[in-house]
């Protein structure tokens, strides 16, 4: 978990368990009409997902449901196949340029990204005239 800790200039800072430098990790996700299924990030370290936040620009046409699930998958494993990091999904529908919070995983391993495993979108549905960015924040561990 990741700790507080005083910086040299006294101002507030993160600091990973293993006592180095901590910082958040922002991983933007965008996708547009043409997106398919993919990875965005491979971690170079043991992470925490702290929040996830998608916010549709342009609302998906389709009428089916269109959605998105963020992943984590670790190597060898499909994005596709991976584990899901938030209850529910990701309304690539909603409305535009209105942010949506996804409640993430009560299960805290869900949530635990180990070095070399990969963070990605997983869509349902046809994303016709849809665009926008799912923003995710980790912490290191």
């Amino acid at each position: 978990m990741p700790q507080l800790k005083q910086n040299a200039d006294a101002s507030a800072g993160i600091q990973g368990s293993d006592l180095d430098n901590g910082a958040i990790i922002f991983v933007n996700i965008p996708y547009t009409a043409s997106s398919i299924d993919g990875v965005a990030f491979v971690a170079p370290r043991r992470c925490i997902v702290q929040s996830i936040v998608g916010r549709p620009e342009v609302a998906g046409t389709d009428g089916s449901a269109v959605t998105a699930v963020i992943k984590k998958a670790a190597s060898g494993t499909a994005n596709a196949s991976g584990t899901a990091l938030h209850s529910s999904t990701f309304n690539l529908k909603g409305t535009a340029a209105t942010n949506q919070t996804l409640t993430l995983s009560t299960t805290a391993s869900d949530l635990d990204i180990a070095a070399g495993t990969a963070i990605g979108i997983d869509f349902t549905g046809t994303l016709t005239g849809a665009s926008g960015v799912v923003t995710v924040a980790l912490t290191p561990a």
